[in-house]
């Protein structure tokens, strides 16, 4: 043995004594920190007035009072109708009445926030999905086919209600099917949705009739304008509605806002709008709305604005501080504008902030042009508008990753809007930056569609740290698809759903890329080039990855010798490494070792080259984390010694500097696996140890689990089954207290 590796293991005692105390205590530490999922139910909450639809919750009831059977696939009910018809009160009143049938819980996912230029983010609405089931942050999968086998076993024999709502094919509906036939998923669509399961319950919904909508109307009025008082206009406004609940709500807070007016001048008001301007009825409605923002004696305010300019926001909803951005106002001003669209029926709020139903964004969009033909005031609100995110990105990637050098500068304040609270912990930065997630993604496509370059590659930048920690990929490396298992793994899904789906982290590095080339800027072309490689290989597109990273490496040696620059360099080879690293652990997954060492050797070369440029400019951290890459590359080609000799050089580099715990104590776990393969058994136990009392006192479970399973390993090569047992046992425990996968 080395005198490095005698450093690294040294302390027998002591290590032993940590070991020997981990043993006595494990079922009390677990028992005190084990995740108690229980179940949630996270329906919004049931329109306030609601009115017919009485044959449909019957049938609704009677498929989910149906006893279910042995298989894995749930009951399934659909309600197609017309946007604004009322598919989503429907399902939501029914959903609220049958909850206490479904005792582990009842969820409601709009695929509409999860949707982008016409294709929805699947994996993101899977994550949240086994985040509401219990699964943590570090547990869940990487890849879209293991989250959806995730959330197979999750709910595998429960009984769950589900409301998909907005669903435009069966393939996005197909993954988020629970693995129970004991389930129910309600499922609300435009249209009927034929290929989503032929034994599904269909429910077609129809727009109210005048006499239900009349008597919605009186119901939304609330006494001020008795229905009995004025029968003719009540009747009059109910026909300009067409029978659609969300008209209906439209043209009720209207008629309270201006209660002197009375019915009859809206309803003609209405009616002249049919005649005179061509208006659908619906569209009269929004229109008398939006009129209504306007004071008589004057041209625009405030509310007005804002209703046309909130379709400028890239995400599914708004932030007080966002509409403050988009208006050019302060809080006080945007929170008087918000309340005044809410009043007016034309803003609905739910968790997370303000949304615009679709028929109504729509209507905000024609507005906006008729008012700005030109585009100035659109214009004018982005610029704000990205201003104000790229700032608050920026400064969530500051507290989240710390400082570290970028191509882009930070920003000032927004004149007049105050900075997001992001919190004081990296932990409430990154739960900004996913509750925002849509939004700032889509904000890198915006930038670059206004000739805003220089924001587009700022923020793809900084969204980095949060795609490292938040990884949302349509496919895994060496998958075929998702041709799921029907029996005891899940549901049938018969087509792969992942094709036509969106990756938002590919969507915005490309966009950044382009944003680079057109500015010319040799360092964001390098680095905007080695971002998108990342997720280009995690699904398995290693052509494309090593395309963009070739290039990368090609213009990075077009750089002066500045250090900052050689940095670049040295990050760009060590992303090709990277690269080859994987596909190197692709191709002996498939069989092919001759291909997966010679992969291995590039990773090696690069991995080299990179070490030599970070010591060359002084950077330790960086030599170190290639000592780290090189060690990874000898154990996945099965060379041990080179591993242990790496791991444990590693080791002793990540120690020398100071806040690298984490690092030491992965490089003291990759250690003890090379010890092992090398039956240096007792060598082993030590810096395994260390590695499990650095996973406990970071709280993270999943590394816990992780390290437990190789304690079984050394247990089993050192012929002592009951301890192996052990281990295997806490290790599946952890697994199910946290939401992981049974293993294998």
């Amino acid at each position: 043995m080395t005198e490095q590796t005698h450093n690294v293991v040294g302390g027998q005692a002591r290590v032993e004594s940590l070991v020997q105390a981990h043993r006595i205590d494990t079922v009390h530490v677990h028992q005190a920190r084990a995740l108690v999922h229980h179940p949630s139910f996270e329906l919004p909450p049931e329109s306030a007035h609601f009115v017919d639809r009485t044959d449909e919750q019957l049938r609704i009831t009677a498929a989910a009072t149906v006893p279910g059977g042995d298989g894995t696939r749930p009951r399934i009910l659909t309600v197609s109708g017309l946007g604004g018809v009322g598919k989503t009160a429907l399902c939501v009143r029914a959903g609220h009445r049958l909850a206490a049938h479904y005792p582990d819980g009842a969820y409601y996912l709009d695929l509409d926030e999860h949707r982008r230029d016409g294709l929805t983010d699947l994996a993101a609405v899977l994550i949240d999905l086994l985040r509401s089931l219990g699964v943590e942050q570090e547990w869940l999968r990487r890849d879209f086919r293991g989250l959806v086998r995730q959330f197979w076993d999750r709910t595998r024999g429960k009984r769950l209600l589900l409301v998909v709502d907005n669903v435009r094919s069966a393939a996005e509906a197909e993954p988020l099917l629970p693995a129970s036939a004991a389930s129910l998923v309600l499922v609300t669509s435009h249209g009927p949705l034929y290929d989503l399961d032929p034994a599904a319950e269909e429910v077609a919904l129809a727009p109210l009739s005048t006499e239900h909508t009349v008597e919605l109307l009186g119901l939304l009025l609330d006494g001020r304008h008795p229905a009995d008082a004025d029968p003719a206009a009540v009747r009059a406004l109910a026909a300009a509605c067409a029978g659609l609940p969300k008209a209906a709500e439209v043209a009720g807070g209207l008629a309270r806002r201006y209660p002197h007016r009375g019915l009859a001048a809206l309803a003609e008001r209405l009616t002249a709008d049919l005649h005179d301007r061509g208006s659908t009825p619906v569209e009269a409605v929004w229109d008398a709305a939006y009129a209504g923002l306007v004071p008589e004696e004057e041209a625009d305010s405030d509310a007005a604005r804002l209703h046309r300019l909130l379709p400028e926001c890239p995400g599914p909803f708004v932030i007080l501080p966002v509409a403050a951005a988009l208006l050019g106002r302060d809080l006080f001003d945007a929170e008087d504008a918000l309340s005044a669209l809410r009043a007016a029926g034309l803003l609905d709020y739910r968790s997370g902030g303000y949304r615009q139903h679709a028929l109504i964004r729509a209507h905000a969009r024609r507005t906006a042009r008729a008012a700005d033909p030109a585009g100035t005031e659109r214009a004018a609100a982005r610029a704000r508008l990205l201003h104000w995110l790229r700032r608050q990105t920026a400064r969530a990637d500051l507290l989240i990753a710390g400082p570290r050098a970028t191509v882009q500068g930070e920003l000032p304040p927004l004149p007049g809007v105050p900075d997001a609270d992001l919190g004081p912990a990296r932990t409430d930065a990154l739960r900004w930056m996913e509750a925002n997630r849509h939004a700032l993604y889509g904000a890198v496509g915006l930038a670059h569609a206004d000739g805003r370059d220089e924001d587009a590659v700022a923020l793809a930048e900084s969204l980095w740290t949060h795609f490292l920690d938040h990884p949302r990929h349509a496919k895994s490396p060496d998958d075929p698809g998702i041709s799921g298992p029907s029996g005891p793994s899940g549901p049938e899904v018969s087509a792969d759903p992942v094709e036509g789906h969106r990756s938002d982290a590919v969507d915005a590095f490309r966009t950044a890329v382009a944003a680079a080339d057109r500015t010319g800027h040799l360092p964001a072309r390098v680095r905007t080039r080695s971002m998108l490689a990342r997720p280009l290989w995690e699904q398995g597109r290693f052509e494309e990855a090593a395309a963009e990273l070739d290039l990368a490496c090609a213009l990075a040696r077009l750089l002066d010798d500045s250090a900052e620059h050689r940095r670049m360099a040295g990050s760009a080879v060590d992303f090709r490494g990277q690269l080859a690293l994987a596909r190197g652990e692709s191709a002996l997954r498939q069989g092919e070792r001759d291909a997966a060492q010679a992969h291995f050797a590039a990773a090696r070369a690069d991995f080299t080259t990179a070490r030599g440029i970070q010591l060359g400019i002084g950077n330790a951290y960086g030599a170190a984390l290639q000592t780290y890459q090189l060690a990874k590359t000898a154990a996945a080609a099965g060379d041990h010694p080179a591993a242990a000799e790496l791991f444990a050089a590693a080791r002793a580099e990540f120690t020398a500097l100071p806040g690298r715990a984490r690092m030491v104590a992965r490089t003291a776990f990759g250690l003890a696996r090379a010890l092992r393969e090398l039956g240096r058994h007792r060598e082993a136990e030590p810096p395994l140890a260390e590695a499990l009392a650095a996973a406990v006192a970071r709280g993270s479970s999943h590394d816990e689990a992780r390290i437990s399973a190789e304690y079984a390993e050394l247990a089993d090569r050192t012929g002592r089954p009951e301890d192996a047992a052990r281990h295997r046992a806490r290790a599946a425990r952890l697994r199910a207290e946290h939401g992981g996968e049974p293993e294998g």
